[in-house]
Order: C-alpha cells, then structure tokens, then sequence
C-alpha cells in the first residue's frame, strides 16, 4: 500500500506492479477454486458462514513520521470444511466507521477508513478439548482505503490465528487476531469477535 509521505493526504505504498498483476490473478483463481470444492461436494454439512465486528490499527512509517489510524470494518466470512482439520474462506470486510489519523500521536483532522476488504484463506484448525478450536489463516486479502478525500487499494498476504467455541452443532462463539496488510512500512491489523453458523 502507498506510504503515506509528509505533506500528502496519502501516500500508501502498495505492492509493485508486477506482484500486484500476480496477487490480482491469484485472489480469482483461488476463490474459484474455493467454489469449486464446495460445490463439487454434496454433502451441505461442511459449509459455514461468520459474521463478526473488526476493530482494525493501520499502522505507517515514513521520514520520521509515524501515522496510525483506528477504522472499523464489519467483516463477513463463507467457508468449506474440507476435511476435520482443514477449510477454505472467502472473506468480505465493509466500513463501520472511519477515524481520525493521527502523526506522531497528534490529530491530523483527517479520516481514514477502510471501505472494503476481500480475501481468500486457507485454514488450518484443531480441536483441543470438546467444543473449543484453534485454527490459523492464511492468504491474500485486497484492502480499499480512504484517506481524506484520496482512495487507494492495495493486495498483500494476509495471515492471523483464532479461536472458535461451539455453543451447539450449529452455532459458536469465535475471535481471531488477523494482519490484513504488511507492506512497504505499513500495516492493517485487527481482532474480530463474531458467531458463526455451520449448515
């Protein structure tokens, strides 16, 4: 993502062109891919879906300056368990509130916010004791960010770990820690809690 860069209303430095060009055909192959294997099955019972509220920290460096920002996004995932220990994810994140960006601690009277997040994950996962999981992510996630009245996207990998407790055989309890973005000295990081719903 662009840096942002003393005297400019953004300055996110995003992938360069030829990751970039990569990173845009990898997310479509992979979410085809991720329908593909749902689909293909006929057994329902691995499909699921999470919907969770994301406090997100973006994060940048640059000259000696130091920019954060804290936006939220409403985050909503599809998966596929493809076996006990392993699923696929397609993730949106949609705005639920900008925020003040800040230089050097000190408001710079311009907003930030996050207007959209897609991603496609792999997803390890483990049950420890009866009802409680662990699991990782990883991926690729593109992230569309406003800044002021400037609007940028970038792609990046995106990992995180989490938990998930079932309440019952449909719904659980989940919370995870994700990095939507780690790029060129700025980073997009931020824990979701949510329920989730298996078919």
């Amino acid at each position: 993502m662009r840096r942002f860069r003393a005297g400019s209303s953004l300055d996110w430095g995003f992938l360069n062109n030829a990751q970039g060009v990569f990173m845009k055909r990898l997310i479509p192959l992979f979410a085809v891919a991720t329908l593909a294997a749902a689909s293909a099955s006929v057994q329902a019972e691995g499909l699921y879906g999470e919907v969770g509220y994301t406090p997100l920290k973006l994060e940048s460096s640059v000259g000696g300056l130091d920019f954060s920002s804290k936006p939220s996004n409403v985050r909503g995932i599809i998966g596929y368990e493809l076996s006990n220990n392993l699923a696929v994810e397609g993730m949106l994140g949609l705005s639920a509130q900008d925020s003040s960006v800040k230089v050097n601690g000190i408001n710079s009277g311009v907003k930030a916010e996050v207007d959209n997040m897609v991603g496609v994950f792999v997803k390890p996962k483990i049950e420890v004791v009866e009802g409680l999981e662990l699991f990782g992510r990883l991926g690729a996630a593109r992230t569309k960010l406003s800044v002021g009245n400037e609007t940028d996207s970038a792609t990046s990998v995106a990992y995180g770990l989490g938990a998930s407790y079932k309440l019952n055989s449909a719904l659980s309890l989940n919370a995870d820690y994700m990095t939507y973005h780690d790029k060129d000295d700025t980073t997009l990081k931020g824990v979701t809690v949510g329920v989730g719903y298996k078919f």
